[in-house]
This record gives C-alpha cells, sequence and structure tokens, in this order.
C-alpha cells in the first residue's frame, strides 16, 4: 500500500482507521481503493457491450456448422471478458469494493485462456486438412488439441487459484503467494503460446519443404508441376463416367483431397487469423505478467491508459478475427474430422460429394491430365 506521505493533505485517514467499507471517494483518498484511479465508465461500459454482441455471431455460426467445442471455449471467454468489465463498471461506482474487484480480476485474467483453447481446436483440423497423409507433422493431430489444451487447464487452474488465495487472504504475505501463483499461471501460458507457435512454425516449415519435393502432390505415372497439377494416368475411368482418376478418387493421402477449401480465400484468411489471435493473445499475457510482477498495488496495475491499450483491444481484435473468419466458414463442413471420437459419417465423404472435388481435363497433345476445381 502507498505510505502517508504519498497521500494528499485533504485524505480523511481517519475515514479508514476501521477499514474501507463505508469509504466514498468523497470520504476517502483513491489510494485505499482496490485500484488507485476510477475506471473510465464510457469505455468499460463499450467493451463490456461489444463483447457480449460477439456471442450472437459467435452461437450462429457455431450451431450452423456443428463447431460445438470451438463455440463453448469463445463463448466462456466473452462471458468472462464482459463479465470482467462489468466488474470495472462496479468499481468506478464503488472504488472501494473488494467483490467488484475480484468480479475484474479473475474473469479478466482467465477469459484469454478460454479464448486460446479454442485456437488449440484449431490445429488438428488445420493438419489433416493441410497433410491428410500426416506426413509432414511430428505429432497426430489429435495430440496437439490433447496437449495445448491440458496446458490451458493446468494454467487456468494455476491463475484460477492464484486469485482465490489473493482473494481469501488476510496477510499481505497470503497476497503476495496468490500472486505469484497467478504468476507462474501466466508465465505457463506464455511458455504454452510459445511452444505452440514454435510447433506450428515447424509443421509449416516441414510441409513447404515437402511439396516442393513433391511428396504431396505425387500422381501415379508420375507428377509435374507447371502450375497447375498434371500426371500420367490411367484414362479407363472415363468409360466408367467418372470424372476423378481413380488414384484421387481412392488417396486417403493424397493434398488434392482438400485443394477445393485450402485454395480459397476464406481458408487462408482462417489461417491468418489464428497467427494474428495467437501472436495478439501472446503480447497481453506478456504484458499481464509484467503487471503482476508489481503485485496489485503496482505501477503497471494502476495504470489504465496502458491496460486500455494493451488489454480490451487485443482480446477483442482476437475474438473478431475468430468470429469474422469462422472456421466452419474455412473449414465448410470439416471440422468434425479432429474430434476425439470418429465421426459416424465421414466428413470429408460428405464434402466430396458436395463439392464435387475435381475435374481432370484431358491434355490431347501431351496425353496428360490437368486437375481443375470442379
Amino acid at each position: 500500500m502507498p505510505s502517508v506521505s504519498d497521500f494528499t493533505p485533504f485524505c480523511n485517514l481517519s475515514a479508514v482507521a476501521n477499514g474501507t467499507d463505508l469509504c466514498t471517494p468523497e470520504t476517502c483518498c483513491l489510494a485505499f481503493g482496490e485500484i488507485n484511479y476510477l475506471p473510465n465508465f464510457p469505455a468499460n461500459v463499450f467493451f463490456a457491450a461489444v463483447f457480449l454482441f460477439l456471442l450472437i455471431p459467435n452461437a450462429f455460426f457455431g450451431i450452423r456448422y456443428k463447431t460445438w467445442s470451438f463455440m463453448t471455449w469463445v463463448t466462456l471467454g466473452l462471458l468472462g471478458e464482459a463479465v470482467g468489465y462489468a466488474g470495472r463498471i462496479m468499481l468506478y461506482e464503488n472504488i472501494f469494493s473488494f467483490n467488484a474487484f475480484l468480479v475484474y480480476l479473475i474473469p479478466l485474467t482467465l477469459a484469454p485462456a478460454l479464448i486460446t483453447a479454442s485456437i488449440y481446436l484449431c490445429l488438428a483440423r488445420l493438419i489433416n486438412v493441410l497433410d491428410p497423409a500426416l506426413e509432414h507433422t511430428r505429432l497426430q493431430p489429435m495430440t496437439y488439441t490433447k496437449l495445448f489444451v491440458t496446458c490451458d487447464i493446468i494454467s487456468l487452474i494455476l491463475q484460477a487459484a492464484g486469485g482465490a488465495l489473493s482473494a481469501i487472504a488476510d496477510t499481505k504475505a497470503q497476497e503476495d503467494t496468490g500472486v505469484h501463483i497467478m504468476i507462474a499461471g501466466l508465465a505457463f501460458q506464455v511458455f504454452s503460446l510459445l511452444l505452440f507457435i514454435g510447433l506450428c512454425t515447424d509443421f509449416t516449415i516441414r510441409l513447404r519443404n515437402g511439396r516442393k519435393t513433391g511428396m504431396s502432390w505425387q500422381m501415379q505415372g508420375g507428377a509435374k508441376s507447371t502450375g497447375s497439377i498434371t500426371s500420367n494416368v490411367d484414362t479407363s475411368y472415363e468409360s466408367e463416367g467418372s470424372r476423378i482418376p481413380p488414384l484421387i478418387q481412392d488417396s486417403e493421402d493424397d493434398a488434392l483431397r482438400y485443394a477445393h477449401i485450402t485454395n480459397t480465400f476464406m481458408f487462408k484468411a482462417f489461417v491468418g487469423t489464428l497467427i494474428a489471435a495467437t501472436l495478439l493473445i501472446l503480447t497481453r499475457s506478456c504484458y499481464r505478467l509484467a503487471e503482476l510482477q508489481g503485485g496489485f498495488n503496482g505501477k503497471l496495475a494502476n495504470d489504465e491508459v496502458l491496460f486500455m491499450i494493451l488489454e480490451p483491444p487485443l482480446i477483442f481484435l482476437s475474438c473478431a478475427l475468430l468470429i469474422t473468419f469462422h472456421p466452419g466458414l474455412a473449414l465448410k463442413g470439416l471440422w468434425s474430422m479432429g474430434e476425439f471420437k470418429k465421426p459416424t459419417v465421414d466428413a470429408a465423404a460428405a464434402v466430396k460429394s458436395k463439392a464435387g472435388f475435381f475435374t481432370f481435363r484431358k491434355d490431347q497433345r501431351r496425353g496428360t491430365y490437368e486437375g481443375v476445381a470442379a
């Protein structure tokens, strides 16, 4: 807590002799408040409202495309953000309310980790679509999901436990212990995000290198890469009325299978969104980690301008991007490929029959076939 010398001459020190329960901004110094400034009322109302608004499109896309797990984590994150800013509004009404401080602190600390979990869920789907044969990934797709969601849950538990301990602390030492546990949770979240970025980068490099050597694009009879996908293949399928050569129809590991999805603007924007959202949440988590180093009464913890720059805008942009470029829109029904249990209906087959995949045009002069999106 600040020393008496930090107070203005007009501070009524006798008003806090028996605690701050009866304090108001008119009778007690802000230095005795749960935070040392009055939160900006319009800004906090705005962010509480926009996070609540995002629940609507999130629910719409989640129900339409049946992305239940993604929708659930994002919903919990959005609700946490909205409740947290409601807590800051409560602090504006009564800066000395410890309950209002908890309503602000705990949800805003935990909510980004919930949103991060939704990002982790997307990686398994991307691997299944970009690398169906799993030639370039070090782990099975669902292993990534299990690993990082587990890390996220550990981070949540540590942050929640630290916040709870700080809330019930009777001594400064107990409060500091709670803060240190929260710091450990945030540090573990930052570590998990960095590990996630590292493994995603590794997968991207291995995938690109593999495609350059033609590992994922090889077709029966030898493939040639000339800006389109061509190959000398058996033409007997034509007499059977099939539009797709047998190798492409039957192969489970051919990258052509999902090219009609991965070549779209929405899919590329979705991948970019995951990168941007991860970096935004990482930046915010690093800020909160630095903020808590000084405790609840530290300089960073009481700098509203910095808070309003590095907390709500970054999380709002992350959520807005994840919902605008929703995985349901990008993956066109393939979300269930990354579920823990095998879907009763093959999602890939459903999309294949719906989209038509590729038409193969015969080059009469070369005797090759060119795959073009149907």
